[in-house]
């Protein structure tokens, strides 16, 4: 029984990551929120961005996987970045993880335009696993805990590096680092039965075709030991820095459409992702919403226009905007 119960634990997994056995959330619209992706991205901004994203995978499917997340990030002192995150990732079914992440980042001038930064995040996670959503032969079977939920806290880290200049940012980072267990008594805590780390690369550019319009490729590209590797391209084209458009691809899984637009401190964002992997026969269509509030900084008016956002420069660097 034991068997049967880690399979399907699997298999619930493998569902909730879109066919990809991955156990980190996903989200379509990462290149507006890259702090999602790397803790490095905190404090690299010249302002505090909020955001809030909704994500409704395989919609009109009863049951289908939601996923939550808030987000933050702002400068510190001494070259210093802080931020933190609060998630909430409901798989549809057995399974459910809500979780805080509290980061701290310290940025390196490489020269005039160029800077290095590194991130580390300390996460805590509620894993609750409902045995009474399972439909079973035995429910008086000992593994399943008397058909009672079950909850526990699970402590890891993220940590990333990012370069990043006027017009473009690559870098990478590892969620889970250390592959905490869960210790669930109806998987008998099994080795099996823990965190996974996963390995994430992003990078991108940002082109000026002239003053108003501009075009920005990005990717992203997830791994671990035990599956494939999962490739995120986009293009995105932006007008005067508050309209853009954009399409994504994603390997053997989505395409999607992305539009967004910002209007004084208010961010909004939208995707439509098309199912084209096998996940299709569970629903054609995933949606994704992105709500911000941008702060912006209080360190005087030139910043630069670059690929992450506005970023402080001292004077004798100035790029106006």
């Amino acid at each position: 029984m034991k068997r049967i119960l880690t399979t399907a634990f699997v298999l619930i997994c493998f569902f909730s990551a879109e066919m990809s056995a991955q156990q980190y959330m996903r989200m379509t619209q990462f290149m507006y929120n890259p702090y999602f992706i790397n803790p490095a991205v905190a404090g690299t901004l010249n302002q505090i961005p909020f955001y809030l994203s909704y994500r409704n995978q395989w919609s009109g499917f009863k049951g289908a996987p939601s996923t939550f997340v808030a987000s933050g990030h702002f400068q510190g002192p001494e070259n210093s970045g802080f931020g933190g995150i609060i998630t909430h990732d409901d798989t549809g079914g057995a399974i459910s993880r809500t979780g805080i992440d509290l980061t701290g980042a310290y940025h390196i001038d490489l020269n005039n335009y160029d800077a290095v930064s590194f991130g580390l995040s300390l996460t805590g996670r509620q894993f609750k696993f409902d045995n009474s959503k399972l439909v079973v032969y035995q429910p008086d079977d000992l593994e399943l805990n008397g058909m009672q939920p079950e909850s526990t806290m699970n402590l890891d880290a993220n940590i990333g590096m990012m370069v990043y200049g006027k017009d473009y940012y690559f870098g990478f980072s590892v969620p889970q680092l250390i592959q905490s267990r869960l210790k669930l008594e109806g998987l008998n805590n099994s080795v099996d039965n823990q965190n996974i780390r996963h390995f994430h690369f992003m990078g991108s550019y940002k082109y000026y075709i002239n003053d108003n319009f501009d075009i920005q490729p990005s990717a992203l590209m997830k791994l671990t030991p035990v599956t494939p590797v999962q490739l995120d391209v986009n293009l995105k084209v932006g007008y005067n820095d508050r309209v853009w458009a954009g399409v994504s691809y994603r390997y053997k899984d989505a395409i999607a459409i992305n539009i967004a637009g910002q209007m004084e401190n208010f961010f909004l964002g939208y995707s439509f992702d098309f199912t084209t992997g096998e996940a299709q026969v569970l629903s054609p269509f995933t949606h994704e919403i992105l709500l911000g509030f941008i702060i912006p900084g209080k360190r005087g008016k030139y910043q630069s226009r670059g690929a992450l956002g506005p970023r402080v420069l001292d004077r004798g660097r100035v790029v106006k905007h």
